[in-house]
């Protein structure tokens, strides 16, 4: 008797692998306040009745990302400072954050795709997931050397509107040199977005570039590899 030949599963699994060129820098803020006003401005309006207790969440944040508080007479605390997170083994990009990459570089690039796939942005939204959340950041993946701590921090002056009118700041930024990171992304597997258009959002955003200051030119990469992993 003949096998039935297996029909293809419903995703299809793949493996990007991207080159930072030059400076990279994330976004998260590095001292508790800050952390904690950011937690509060996120929050939705109506909380599930097991949502976490803020202070639990910031206090999670602020060991993810060594953070500083006024109160803890540190003098290395500096308001308006924009770090990474970081675990036992070292600094972290998140998946979240690569989902969002992907999705700024589908809007983008949705007027090259309508004549083949209307609503291309939200197709990717809902058809594209990042399956790593939390994405090593290395200094040198054949060494299996990972970044534990940053390069340096970039100095910025700023203008920044409040309700006294336009105002002068400084932000600091962490950063890190030539990163390499990889992921594995699941796609639908219904025939709609293709590995064509995966290529083509990352061939967008190694120009577009990923992460903080990227009107600066941080964050542009070059595509390592996208290697079909679907079992």
């Amino acid at each position: 008797m003949a096998r039935k030949k297996k029909e293809a599963g419903l995703w299809l699994m793949y493996e990007v692998g991207l080159q930072i060129e030059g400076q990279f820098a994330s976004s998260l803020p590095r001292t508790t306040e800050e952390i904690r006003g950011m937690l509060e401005h996120r929050m939705p309006t109506r909380k599930p009745e097991d949502a976490v207790p803020i202070d639990q969440l910031a206090d999670q944040v602020a060991l993810q990302v060594g953070a500083t508080s006024k109160d803890d007479e540190d003098e290395d605390y500096l308001p308006g400072w924009a770090t990474f997170k970081r675990d036992e083994s070292g600094l972290y990009y998140e998946g979240r954050q690569i989902r969002g990459h992907i999705k700024d570089c589908a809007l983008q690039i949705a007027p090259i795709k309508q004549a083949r796939i209307k609503n291309f942005r939200s197709k990717i939204a809902n058809k594209v997931y990042v399956m790593d959340d939390i994405i090593p950041l290395w200094k040198d993946i054949l060494n299996n050397e990972r970044y534990t701590e940053t390069d340096g921090a970039e100095e910025r002056f700023v203008q920044v509107m409040t309700r006294q009118g336009p105002r002068s700041a400084i932000k600091y930024i962490d950063y890190i040199n030539d990163p390499y990171m990889s992921f594995r992304i699941k796609v639908l597997n219904d025939g709609i977005i293709t590995i064509d258009d995966v290529e083509t959002i990352f061939e967008y955003g190694s120009v577009h570039g990923i992460g903080q200051e990227r009107s600066q030119g941080w964050g542009r990469y070059s595509v390592h590899h996208i290697t079909d992993m679907t079992e």
